[in-house]
């Protein structure tokens, strides 16, 4: 998919934009936490003297697995971001960063591909579970087996914990 705007030629003006985002920018990206994604992604383009001003928001949903049973789940995403766009000045090099982007004169177009993934990934929720009872019963009962593994035999004094010695510090200083 081209994720890129023709800047060439525009006169000064809003222009807007539609990109539909599936699975396969993800997998470009070697991206293995998103399965496939059906996102919609708006730019809004304002164009003015020497510079460009991009309103890009998504709305849509990511399929990724579920961080408690490992099956396929859907997550909604939406996000509204803005990034700047101006021309390079005379020596200065055509670098971008997070909110902006800096074009040379002679480029002809500007592409949105990584600002669209990072606004993706970073706009989805950093837990992703099914809700209650949804989660795949199987997986559900084999964790529930090894957890039921691991606590034989321990009481709440067996239980390792970083913090246990300083119990015998306050012990040593009372003698």
């Amino acid at each position: 998919m081209d994720y890129k705007i023709h800047i060439s030629g525009l006169a000064q003006g809003k222009y807007e934009y539609e990109f539909p985002v599936k699975g396969d920018l993800f997998r470009e990206f070697d991206n293995q936490q998103i399965i496939d994604a059906d996102i919609l992604v708006r730019v809004v383009l304002e164009k003015g003297s020497g510079w460009m001003n991009a309103t890009v928001q998504g709305q849509g949903t990511a399929t990724v697995e579920c961080d408690r049973c490992l099956d396929e789940l859907q997550v909604p995403v939406s996000f509204s971001e803005n990034l700047a766009i101006r021309s390079a000045r005379l020596g200065e090099e055509a670098e971008s960063s997070d909110e902006f982007i800096i074009v040379d004169p002679s480029e002809a177009e500007v592409d949105l591909k990584q600002f669209i993934y990072d606004y993706i990934c970073v706009n989805l929720p950093l837990v992703t579970v099914h809700p209650d009872g949804q989660c795949n019963p199987q997986m559900l009962a084999k964790l529930n087996s090894l957890q039921a593994e691991e606590g034989k035999g321990q009481n709440d004094n067996d239980v390792y914990s970083p913090f246990s010695g300083l119990k015998n510090l306050l012990k040593d200083k009372e003698k």
